[in-house]
């Protein structure tokens, strides 16, 4: 002989463990179902000899005891806040094996909790208590009635299968002469009434209810007070009765209302009429079959809003799945639930290791707090989309500059998740940056004719004047100076305009020879260039010469005491790593160490006669063949610029 089957309701895990672990030593097998339609399921179809239901978690608990078998024993299970532990309630069934019933309670007496009662009352709202005894009180005809109701209902799908079974079962015997079924519709404030089979109804209910008004008031009352709610009437008032007069034609005169609700959550109304007046027991079976019909319409909502978001989650996959661009979803707490193609591409994880991971796993913090602002505002705003810049960060450590277009998931008004699309923007930053350095540029060039033009031109017309007064020739000298000046800052000027990309065709150039020649270009005076070693560069070679023409003018007018410059190969190693390059350095007064963090700004000059744009220059060339530059003092207290042009990492 099997072991007898126990089945366990509960959505709280420690509650279906202290159940489950009450009955270790019990002769029964115990089967758990967490949620209300998991019950029905298993009660449905397989074989439950008892049922413990946790009243605590599972709200639709007299929906459940109604749709036991009323020979099953069934216990309503409810945890205390003192130190009773627990309180345990027999609420319905009667089994001629009275000894195995006595055993299961006081099982589960003895294991969960000292000094609970099976005789105290469960902790049920008041309808419930209500649906209960109407189970376990009614006389057979109703309780058959409850029964074939229940049992239609159990496979309903749809609001007008609840209708029709309410109506063709309440009105199948002689206890009631008609019953029709209303839904509250919020918008209109309204009732009105559902028609499954308009052409086999007798009474006109093509019509609405207003309600608020007081119009009705039976109608109100029971929707406010979510409680059954009867009278009796004749003609004289009717009109107070929903379809009241042609009740009162048809022979009616008593007329129970019940709402149809559940979990806080209003349906609509049950109306039934009687020829005589409706019994307390009879109004315990509407209340019983109403509970029941109430739940099965709390399913049917609850099937259809996830319906409903399974579809627009199908779409937006479709959608993500087609995408050129990275698409995700992601749930109302943030978690990956869809990813496209694209972004396993871009980011590099396989879609395993997406799917369910926190927006964090791509975002850092500051991106992933900007999209949630984002999403708040526009749940408040009630939808559409925005835009957010932000960076993709990828399975190897880089980072993907994109933006983000982002929406809501709001199906029915219920906020369950967002939408982002990540589109690729580094070629357009790229375009930003490219387009950000040929500002900077033109604002050198403005600097440079505003004020570095300006003041040799300013100097060489006064010495120009007092040449003119005293015709003293070392003013002339001054003159020529200055203009020699100008025509300087004039050729680097016309170098960036006309050159634009600073490294355009690359070759190989011999450093010693290229640094002979710029130095031919550079008025020296008696300091002397000194090349130890050479070595060959792969350079633009109109531009590398821009660069050394800079950096050895740069000697000269900023080192006061420079004798000598020297140019050579650079290779150095540090930590592994080995580079290859040049330098140029003199044994003039050198660079201020504070100075060699910024001498490379174009708006950075030396002294007060100094250019400020030279080694701006340099920097720019170097920049422009993929090198890198950094000022330093020489062995002799001079300043030292080395170029790294070549970086290579030792395992």
């Amino acid at each position: 002989m099997s072991r007898p089957r126990v089945l366990c309701v509960s959505s709280d895990r420690s509650t279906r463990a202290t159940i489950t672990l009450s009955l270790t030593d019990a002769p029964v097998d115990v089967i758990i179902a967490p949620r209300f339609v998991d019950a029905v399921d298993r009660i449905n179809h397989e074989p439950i000899d008892a049922v413990v239901i946790d009243s605590r978690t599972i709200a639709n608990a007299a929906a459940l005891v109604d749709a036991v078998d009323a020979e099953t024993p069934t216990i309503v299970y409810q945890e205390t806040d003192g130190d009773t532990g627990a309180v345990l309630t027999r609420v319905n069934g009667h089994t001629d094996d009275a000894e195995s019933a006595t055993e299961l309670a006081n099982t589960i007496t003895e294991h969960i909790a000292a000094g609970t009662s099976a005789e105290l009352p469960t902790a049920l709202d008041s309808d419930t208590d209500r649906n209960v005894a109407a189970v376990r009180d009614l006389p057979d005809d109703l309780e058959r009635l409850v029964s074939r109701v229940r049992s239609r209902l159990v496979d309903a799908t749809s609001p007008l299968t609840v209708e029709r079974a309410l109506r063709e079962e309440l009105t199948a015997g002689d206890r009631f002469a008609f019953a029709w079924v209303g839904e509250y519709d919020r918008g209109e404030r309204a009732i009105i009434p559902w028609l499954s089979d308009p052409d086999v109804i007798e009474w006109p209910l093509q019509r609405t209810f207003g309600i608020g008004g007081g119009e009705y008031p039976l109608l109100e009352r029971a929707m406010r007070t979510r409680d059954l709610q009867y009278r009796r009437y004749d003609r004289d008032d009717s009109d107070a009765v929903p379809f009241g007069g042609r009740a009162v034609e048809r022979g009616a005169r008593s007329v129970a209302v019940a709402p149809l609700a559940a979990n806080g959550e209003l349906y609509g109304v049950a109306v039934v009429y009687a020829t005589d007046p409706i019994a307390e027991r009879e109004r315990d079976a509407i209340r019983a079959i109403v509970a029941a019909a109430s739940h099965v319409l709390e399913t049917i909502a609850l099937r259809g809003r996830l319906e409903q978001q399974e579809r627009t989650l199908h779409r937006y996959e479709r959608l993500v799945e087609t995408a050129g661009d990275g698409m995700y979803v992601l749930d109302d707490a943030g978690h990956l639930m869809t990813v496209n193609d694209a972004l396993v591409e871009m980011t590099g994880f396989s879609r395993e290791g997406l799917l369910g991971e926190h927006a964090s796993i791509l975002f850092d913090r500051e991106d992933v707090e900007a999209g949630t602002d984002i999403i708040r505002s526009l749940l408040q705003r009630g939808g559409g989309t925005d835009t957010l810049e932000l960076n993709l960060e990828t399975k190897a450590g880089g980072t993907i500059p994109c933006e983000a277009q982002i929406a809501v998931l709001v199906p029915d008004g219920e906020f369950f998740g967002s939408v982002g699309v990540l589109r690729d923007v580094t070629e357009r930053k790229r375009r930003e940056r490219k387009l950000r350095e040929r500002n900077e540029r033109l604002d050198a060039f403005a600097r440079i004719v505003s004020h570095d033009l300006r003041n040799p031109l300013g100097v060489a017309q006064g010495y120009l004047e007092l040449l003119e007064e005293t015709n003293d020739t070392e003013y002339a000298e001054k003159i020529h100076d200055g203009l020699d000046r100008m025509e300087s800052i004039i050729e680097d000027v016309l170098a960036i305009a006309r050159d634009g990309d600073w490294a355009a065709e690359t070759e190989p150039v011999d450093l010693e020879s290229l640094a002979r020649e710029a130095w031919d270009h550079v008025s020296t005076g008696s300091v002397t260039l000194s090349i130890p070693a050479t070595t060959t560069l792969d350079a633009d070679r109109s531009r590398l010469l821009r660069l050394l023409e800079n950096c050895f003018r740069n000697s000269l007018e900023h080192g006061v005491t420079t004798e000598s410059v020297r140019v050579g190969p650079l290779e150095t190693t540090e930590n592994g790593a080995s580079s290859r390059g040049f330098y140029i350095e003199d044994d003039g007064e050198g660079l201020s160490e504070e100075l060699r963090e910024q001498v490379f700004d174009r708006s950075v000059s030396s002294s007060t006669e100094g250019l400020g744009i030279g080694l701006w220059i340099v920097r720019e060339v170097a920049t422009g063949h993929g090198w890198s530059v950094v000022a330093t003092e020489s062995d002799t207290g001079g300043a030292r610029f080395e170029f790294e042009t070549e970086a290579q990492f030792s395992d």
